[in-house]
């Protein structure tokens, strides 16, 4: 596979600028498939936790976080839920997506509002139906291995919890929301991915847009301007950095300004996905070798490569585990210093799950949306990402989104006619990018008229 670098015309900025709200019909299916998934697993309750960083399985059948206090969503296999709110967000209950009746739990609260004692949220557990007839779970955020017995929730719900719950009732049940095998978060319909697309393609422009401002003596926070749109939620700590990055333990964009051979490190992300673009401030080659000599032909192209082979392979109904194997016959871990999976799932967490990874038993389904990610490391040289949204879809899912959402379709068929006339890079009819810049890489960030191709 040969790379090249080449004067391309610049991917539009295509955000549809309106978000795509969640039927009623798929919040339903939503929670039936999970009733269903109950059933499966021997499930009679589910006690699903919410905060605003680990809030998406909550929000998955509510419609919203807790914001800045914490959450409790109870969920049993009669139909019967219960949402249990802080004082603040107490008023909500009427909003959520899926019947439930609300309670207050003044302790979900903050730090001196008027709140109850330690009982309190013991009293209202014991108040409520917790069907125990089978398994009772409890849901977090994280997928820990043989971790059927602890759980990822503050201590003093767990305990609250285990005061009403016999023990032996009690199990860690976060997979059945995100398991890359059957976790009933990790397919989506026309309708999740049109709402998805919304968050994968701002995030997207939000990053051309900062590669687009990049000049000598511009600031990283002119520059995270650029990354902040639409007002929405950023679900990672969003960057623009110039130079080397954590200094005094800083995550965030300062006054600092860009000098010629700076590293540079832009990333946003909202929900649907997470775009990033890392190299140096340069114009060409020449000045590349004389900052980081070997870097484009050691780091930059093998990255593209892999990149490339990545979106060239992956497809409905492969064994996620093998993919993996593949993957790093491809682009050896050892050599590249890769460390996390090479690719996961994204929704409202930017990272779901990953169904690749090693001894993975894990099928890749139709409709998943994907991140590309992979991140070398490979000192002393900088590192390289291109990070990018799509998503799976077979034909019938193809059709319900040309159907339902034909300039979703549209700005689809635009990305792939993007990326075969200026990048060489044709994808399967299965792949769909949710994101303009998919495959767009410019090695020298400086230059706005060249990137890779093949």
């Amino acid at each position: 596979m040969n790379v090249k670098f080449k004067k391309t015309k610049l991917p539009l900025a295509d955000n549809s600028g309106v978000p795509i709200p969640l039927t009623d019909a798929t919040i339903n299916k939503r929670y039936h498939n999970l009733l269903t998934t109950m059933q499966e697993k021997d499930i009679s309750s589910l006690i699903i936790y919410g905060d605003k960083e680990h809030g998406g399985s909550f929000e998955y059948l509510v419609g919203f976080v807790p914001r800045f206090e914490e959450g409790l969503l109870i969920v049993n296999a009669d139909g019967s839920n219960y949402l249990i709110l802080g004082n603040e967000n107490y008023n909500k209950v009427k909003y959520s997506r899926i019947k439930a009746t609300g309670i207050k739990c003044s302790l979900f609260s903050l730090p001196n509002q008027p709140m109850g004692d330690a009982g309190e949220l013991d009293n209202i557990l014991s108040s409520i139906q917790i069907d125990q007839s089978k398994k009772v779970g409890m849901v977090g955020w994280k997928l820990i291995p043989n971790m059927l017995n602890q759980y990822d929730l503050p201590e003093f719900i767990v305990n609250a919890v285990k005061n009403n719950v016999h023990n032996e009732k009690l199990t860690n049940a976060t997979s059945l929301l995100i398991s890359p095998e059957y976790g009933v978060r990790i397919e989506n319909n026309a309708n999740k991915i049109a709402h998805y697309e919304y968050g994968a393609s701002l995030a997207s422009d939000a990053v051309l847009d900062a590669m687009n401002s990049l000049e000598v003596g511009i600031s990283e926070l002119e520059a995270g301007e650029k990354l902040t749109k639409h007002g929405q939620y950023n679900n990672v700590v969003t960057i623009a950095s110039f130079g080397e990055r954590f200094a005094n333990a800083n995550l965030y964009p300062t006054e600092k300004t860009l000098s010629v051979g700076n590293k540079v490190a832009l990333t946003a992300s909202y929900r649907g996905g997470l775009s990033s673009r890392t190299g140096y401030a340069v114009t060409s080659l020449t000045e590349l070798e004389e900052i980081d000599p070997g870097y484009f032909q050691e780091v930059v192209v093998p990255y593209y490569q892999a990149y490339i082979y990545w979106l060239s392979n992956i497809q409905i109904g492969m064994d996620a585990g093998k993919f993996y194997d593949d993957f790093n016959d491809y682009y050896p871990q050892e050599k590249y210093g890769w460390e996390l999976c090479p690719g996961h799932l994204t929704a409202d967490d930017e990272w779901l799950s990953s169904p690749f990874y090693k001894g993975s038993t894990a099928t890749v389904k139709n409709g998943m949306i994907f991140q590309v990610d992979f991140i070398p490391s490979q000192s002393p040289h900088h590192g390289v990402s291109a990070e990018s949204t799509i998503a799976l879809a077979d034909q019938t899912l193809r059709e319900e989104i040309k159907t339902n959402y034909p300039d979703l379709w549209t700005r689809i068929l635009n990305r792939r006619e993007f990326l075969e006339q200026e990048l060489n890079i044709h994808l399967s009819d299965e792949v769909l990018p949710l994101a303009s810049t998919l495959g767009y890489y410019r090695p020298f960030m400086l230059n706005k008229e060249i990137a890779l191709s093949l």
